[in-house]
């Protein structure tokens, strides 16, 4: 049976933010975030802790922007694999800004609060 798809290992969300913080190689992380969507389907914190963890590791806006518009989307009109996943709100993700803030990633929380501005829900 192919393993195309399943994560490496299963990672829980908070797991995964620990290891991606302390990961200093790129694809590491990008490997880090590909097992924890797998495991975690629906939960759309994952991705703004990805982006957390790139803004760490000296991200610009316009890529923690990118980063977050993936999981706005996914999240926003759940298909596919997370077909079964509840819909997330603006008010949602504002939320998870406030929480980068109080983490002390304030670029991510930025972006994702100016995403939120431009954004249609």
């Amino acid at each position: 049976m192919s393993s195309i798809g399943y994560p490496h290992t299963s990672l829980s969300v908070d797991a995964f933010f620990k290891k991606a913080l302390d990961e200093a190689d790129s694809s590491k992380r990008r490997r880090l975030f590909a097992d924890a969507r797998q495991s975690n389907l629906c939960s759309f914190q994952v991705y703004v802790f990805a982006a957390e963890a790139e803004e760490r590791w000296g991200a610009d806006s316009s890529r923690l922007q990118e980063m977050l518009r993936k999981g706005v989307v996914v999240f926003k009109n759940p298909a596919g694999q997370s077909a079964h996943c509840p819909k997330v709100t603006k008010c949602q993700w504002l939320s998870e800004a406030a929480g980068a803030d109080k983490r002390g990633h304030g670029k991510t929380a930025a972006a994702l609060r100016q995403l939120m501005e431009n954004e249609a829900f």
